[in-house]
Formats: structure tokens, C-alpha cells, sequence
């Protein structure tokens, strides 16, 4: 029992549960009119916790041999959704098995952190332009599977965690300059490229007169009234009212915070900083490669997610649709992520038996 118990790193557990505890307050809250929806986000939270607990005890190197085949599963469930797919607010995301909704761009994540992890293994450090190459291709088809659903935030956070585990694998400096230079010269074509509706999301962002601006003043409005201690619980204007679009998905960072304040904005803040940190702090000390750009991937998209839906809501970045890890209501990007969390589990408790056999 001893040994069951320090086979997980509490730190990381503490963090994930207190975030999935803020996600049914939040989503309790804001479809309080429509109990359906919370309803299901418990039991999306209670299979997530199932597979915390139980996916560490699966050595993570059966799930890196099995990856080439999830990274296909992944592709052809991109493309069947391009032409079978259910469309939902213009996008088109979700593949319908009729009493749930599949987004397979969202369990894209896992797969890709898994299947470039595996195809680093046994890549010299530093890492080679060939290297960077196989990765690229990998990541290309994904990103614009899902770029054209049209679905820019989650193609975006595909690309992110893949970015961070070159960079951990120490890329030569001329590879990056390289990289932010064709970025550079990519942007005109990814801008002719986006919808109109993503245009001027983007650009409410420096017109906050304009009508594209809504929501992004909406959730201004929210997170300012909430004041340091909130308006109380289901007490919320913005959201109950209906003034704020989207309340339970990608704005319920701006719900928790009108209701809660700035002391619960804070703490979650806070925890997921400890979060990425700590699974990062991981990565540093595994020594097997795959665990190591794992982890790496891993800390790297909780952080880089959670900052960009944070700062979307408070007017610091534009609205490009992504969840907030953990918190957001939706089973897929919560399964995916508890997935995620159960990998890294599992690469820490392999290195911990690794440690007690030396």
C-alpha cells in the first residue's frame, strides 16, 4: 500500500483536482437554467479521475510503441470529420455517435506529444535539422486538418507543446531564427487564409467599439465587476443575464471570476502556474528521453493554453476559441488533458522504480 501510494507526485494531483472542483462550481453556476450540462461535465470529471489515478500504472513506453498507430486513428478521424462532421456555430469539429459529441482535435493533442515524444527517443541531443524536419511533417497535417474546420485555437495549441519539446531539445539557435523568419513571412498567406469572422476577432482586439468586440467586453465587464471578493454564487449579471456569449467553454474563466473575484482568479492563476512548473520540474530530472519531452509537452500546453484563454479574456489576446484546461465544460478536452496527466504520472512513476532499482 505504501509503494501504491508513492507512485504519484501529489503536488500535480492536488492542482488537477482543485481545477476540476472549480470547473463544476463554474459550470453549476452558469447553466444552472440547463442542469443537463453539468450533468454531464460530472461524469466527464469522474471518468477524468478514473483515468488520473489509473493510467500511471500503464508504463508509458506501451503507449509511446502504440502511438504511430494513434497518430493515424487521429488523421482519419480529422478527415471523416471534414466530411461527415457535425457543424456547430459555423465550425465544423464534432463527430456525432449520437448521445455525445467527439472533437477529435482535441485528443490530436495527446496523440501528437505522444508520437513526436517517440520519434525523439533515440534522437541525439542536440537535435538535427533532420529531426525537425520529421517533426514539422508530423505536426503539419494535424494543424491543417484541424486549421481548416475552421478551428485556429485548437490547430494553434497542436502546434504549441511541439514548439516547447524542440526547444527543451535544445534546437540550434539558427533553426529557430529560421523558423520565426518563415513565420514572419507566412503571416500575409495564414491571414488571407482565415475567416472573416477570425479577422475581426482579431482585430476587436485594437477596436473595442467595434461589433466583433462584443464578447471580449462582455467578459471585461464580467471579471471588473467581480471586484477582490465577487458577486456571490449564481449571483453573476454578465452571465445570467446573458450578457457574456460562450459562459460555460472558452469564458468561464471571465464566470468564476464575477461570482468569486479576484482571490479565486488568482488562486487558479497560481495553481496552474504550480502545475506547469512542476510537470516541467519532471521533465528536468527523468532521465529517459521520451519521458523527458513528455513531460515537457505536457507542461509546456497546460501553461501555454491556460495563459492564452486567461489573457483572451481580459483583453490581452484575441478570441481564438480554446478551452480552459481542466475548467472548460466539454468531455473531450477534459479526457484529453486527464489522459495527458495520467502519462506523465505514469513517466514519474517509472522513474521512481528506476531510482529505487539503481
Amino acid at each position: 500500500m505504501k509503494e501504491f501510494l508513492k507512485s504519484y507526485d501529489y503536488i500535480i494531483l492536488l492542482c488537477v483536482f482543485f481545477l476540476l472542483g472549480v470547473s463544476l462550481i463554474g459550470i453549476y453556476s452558469a447553466t444552472v437554467d440547463s442542469p443537463n450540462f453539468f450533468k454531464k461535465q460530472l461524469v466527464f470529471v469522474g471518468l477524468s479521475v478514473f483515468i488520473i489515478l489509473v493510467f500511471p500504472f500503464i508504463p508509458y513506453r506501451k503507449i509511446l510503441n502504440l502511438s504511430p498507430f494513434l497518430y493515424i486513428l487521429g488523421i482519419v478521424s480529422l478527415v471523416l470529420v471534414h466530411f461527415f462532421g457535425v457543424v456547430v456555430l459555423g465550425a465544423k469539429r464534432w463527430l456525432s455517435f449520437g448521445f455525445f459529441n467527439l472533437q477529435p482535435s482535441e485528443f490530436m493533442k495527446f496523440i501528437v506529444i505522444v508520437y513526436v515524444s517517440y520519434l525523439l527517443a533515440n534522437a541525439k541531443i542536440p537535435i538535427t535539422w533532420k529531426d525537425v524536419l520529421k517533426v514539422l511533417v508530423v505536426v503539419a497535417i494535424p494543424f491543417a486538418l484541424v486549421f481548416k474546420q475552421p478551428d485556429f485555437g485548437t490547430a494553434l495549441t497542436i502546434l504549441f507543446p511541439v514548439l516547447f519539446i524542440l526547444f527543451m531539445a535544445q534546437l540550434d539557435k539558427k533553426y529557430i531564427i529560421g523558423s520565426l523568419a518563415a513565420l514572419i513571412i507566412a503571416l500575409p498567406f495564414i491571414w488571407k487564409g482565415i475567416k472573416d469572422y477570425q479577422k475581426q476577432r482579431i482585430l476587436a482586439l485594437f477596436n473595442p467599439t467595434s461589433k466583433s468586440a462584443y464578447q471580449l467586453n462582455q467578459s471585461k465587464i464580467a471579471i471588473g465587476s467581480g471586484g477582490l471578493y465577487g458577486k456571490g454564487f449564481l449571483k453573476g449579471t454578465q452571465s445570467k443575464l446573458l450578457f457574456l456569449p460562450e459562459k460555460h467553454t472558452d469564458f468561464i474563466f471571465a464566470t468564476l471570476s464575477e461570482e468569486w473575484g479576484f482571490f479565486l482568479s488568482a488562486s487558479i492563476i497560481v495553481v496552474y502556474l504550480i502545475l506547469t512548473l512542476r510537470i516541467l520540474y519532471w521533465g528536468v530530472r527523468v532521465r529517459d528521453k521520451a519521458g523527458k519531452f513528455i513531460c515537457f509537452g505536457v507542461g509546456g500546453l497546460i501553461g501555454s493554453q491556460a495563459f492564452i484563454n486567461i489573457a483572451m479574456t481580459v483583453g490581452l489576446a484575441p478570441v481564438v476559441g480554446i478551452t480552459l484546461p481542466f475548467i472548460s465544460y466539454g468531455g473531450s478536452s477534459l479526457i484529453s488533458f486527464s489522459l495527458m496527466i495520467g502519462l506523465v504520472l505514469s513517466v514519474i512513476r517509472e522513474e521512481k522504480k528506476e531510482k529505487l532499482r539503481f
